[in-house]
């Protein structure tokens, strides 16, 4: 079986060593090739990121064939396959991805197979502390809680953090949060937590591209204890709530470092190299 039989999309490598993004159509619009790609140039590394476009029934057939073909070195994953992927490599995971039960990124392990971890909870701490310092006790309330909240709720409660998880069905992430030690409350009691917290973190879609909505009010933000309201989307890059936030003089954050530290780390799993110049190469070329 070839390459292209176990994708949607046509491709042709070209070099040495290859590597991916595996999705259900990062052909459409997805930034890690890119940012990859001129990152490979400027390190002067025989290697091409490509996407993968695959359907969820060869999704397995395809790891399996990358798992053996050596000169596929790893990459990321994208939507709807975290979990699937986290599940296929069994106990080829970080202990970061076993909490969070998905993983975004490929590389291979000392033994030469796929090894997998999650990189967006490491980056959006990363990308908080830049902004407050040190975040040991402050009062978080997350909104939502799916592949990415996750990541993000595991490396904010390791970091000392009191956090609050609102979600529509606590019941599905009980588990989780006992595991991390987060405090679960249904969506409709998040006005309840005004003036009890100090960082709100979206990690919903609400937001999302053309979607005007926000997933809290105004009254939320107004006259609030909040230091920073984050915002994991990063397109647009202001979304309505991190608007209303500035608009209540409130520091705000979006998703866009959170994306750019995500994909330096992962480069850097994927191809054994140690960071030196390559956020600025990634922040130049996503501009």
């Amino acid at each position: 079986m070839k390459l292209d039989d176990l994708i949607e999309n046509k491709i042709n490598v070209e070099t040495e060593m290859y590597s991916s993004i595996i999705g259900e159509s990062p052909s459409k619009g997805a930034r890690s090739p890119v940012l990859w790609n001129k990152a490979y140039k400027d390190f002067n590394i025989n290697n091409q990121m490509h996407p993968f476009d695959v359907r969820s029934d060869k999704l397995i057939s395809l790891l399996d064939y990358l798992n053996t073909d050596k000169s596929y070195t790893g990459g990321a994953i994208t939507m709807p396959y975290k979990e699937n992927i986290f599940e296929w490599l069994g106990e080829n995971v970080s202990q970061e991805a076993k909490s969070i039960g998905a993983v975004n990124c490929l590389f291979r392990s000392e033994n030469g197979n796929l090894f997998g971890t999650n990189t967006d909870g490491e980056a959006s701490l990363l990308s908080a502390k830049n902004v407050l310092g040190d975040l040991k006790g402050k009062k978080v309330l997350q909104l939502g809680c799916g592949g990415a909240g996750k990541a993000v709720a595991a490396f904010f409660a390791h970091e000392g953090v009191k956090l609050t998880i609102a979600t529509r069905s606590v019941e599905g992430i009980s588990d989780f949060a006992k595991k991390i030690s987060a405090t679960t409350i249904n969506w409709d009691e998040i006005p309840y937590m005004k003036g009890d917290c100090e960082i709100i973190i979206n990690t919903t879609s609400v937001g999302f591209r053309d979607d005007s909505s926000t997933p809290v009010t105004e009254t939320m933000l107004t006259n609030s204890n909040l230091l920073l309201v984050y915002d994991i989307i990063y397109e647009p890059l202001q979304t309505n709530l991190l608007a209303l936030a500035e608009k209540n003089g409130i520091a705000t954050l979006n998703g866009l470092d959170m994306n750019l530290k995500q994909a330096v780390i992962a480069f850097n799993y994927a191809n054994n190299i140690e960071d030196g110049s390559l956020t600025s190469t990634f922040m130049k070329e996503a501009e």
